[in-house]
């Protein structure tokens, strides 16, 4: 049950990723480079990103609940993961940024990890709130 749990939130993790980083290169791009045209390949970017961004959310799965510090410490690093990888793709294929839009770019990559936590934030929190009254009501039967 558990690792089809982990399979669930990684799937939804990855959709919500692509989908905020697809808005974020948007944006970003129509302000650093509106001139810029692409073709159908672009489409592929932002699935890779976010395919990489879940998998090295491996680094805040633990075996023992975590401090709060702890966690903190783990999304930080999964965020600097993340920026590396972001800026590592982006040199390897000739990308390279002024520093300008490279601090643009980093800032637009710590809202989305930010906004792809708080969404999934809320979407264990309303499963959270759909079990408690699921158990009130089982608990209201006498059983």
């Amino acid at each position: 049950m558990k690792n089809r749990e982990d399979m669930r939130e990684g799937v939804m993790a990855f959709f919500v990723c692509t989908a905020c980083i697809t808005i974020l290169e948007g944006f970003v791009g129509m302000l650093l480079y509106p001139e810029t045209k692409f073709g159908f390949d672009a489409f592929f970017s932002p699935p890779i990103f976010a395919f990489f961004s879940v998998l090295f959310g491996a680094v805040t799965r633990s075996g023992k609940e975590l401090s709060v510090k702890e966690v903190l410490i783990r999304r930080a690093i999964h965020l600097l993961l993340i920026e590396g990888m972001v800026f590592g793709l982006n040199y390897i294929f000739g990308n390279i940024y002024e520093p300008l839009a490279a601090v643009i770019l980093a800032v637009a990559i710590g809202v989305v990890f930010i906004v792809v936590y708080g969404v999934l934030w809320l979407n264990d929190l309303r499963n959270a709130a759909a079990f408690n009254g699921k158990l009130k009501v089982y608990q209201s039967r006498g059983l």
